[in-house]
């Protein structure tokens, strides 16, 4: 985790204190997990606005905390330059995206999630949270 947080630049991730997989929450806790969305990719309106408000081509990123496909969280935007292929974004040519992964982060955990494992990509972090009601 942390050489991929450090290739991102999100060193400030890295000293946040996270669940130990003795702390992993049990089968009635919610898993949210933060993904990357391409605004402009979200609908077909959200699409023209971006092509014409976009800058050299860029595409407007952010990220955004899902349970079972539903979009209960999301970042601020940043402009990042559209690649080809799969090439992840990095802070050095996609400003503003470390602070926008932090601040959602932040509001995760200030909602009581709790981070319990990544993905693949360093910025999928998945979080859990008991059931309400459970």
């Amino acid at each position: 985790m942390m050489a991929a947080t450090r290739a991102m630049g999100l060193s400030a991730l890295e000293e946040t204190p996270r669940a130990t997989h003795h702390e992993a929450m049990d089968s009635d806790a919610v898993t949210l997990q933060i993904k990357l969305e391409d605004v402009g990719g979200t609908s077909w309106w959200a699409g023209v606005i971006a092509t014409l408000t976009s800058q050299s081509g860029n595409a407007y990123m952010r990220f955004v905390g899902s349970t079972n496909g539903d979009h209960r969280y999301k970042g601020s935007t940043f402009p990042s330059p559209r690649t080809l292929g799969t090439l992840p974004p990095q802070e050095e040519w996609a400003p503003g995206m470390t602070q926008s992964l932090e601040e959602l982060c932040r509001e995760l955990e200030d909602d009581g999630w709790v981070q319990v494992g990544r993905g693949t990509e360093p910025w999928a972090y998945r979080y859990q949270r008991p059931v309400r009601g459970a």
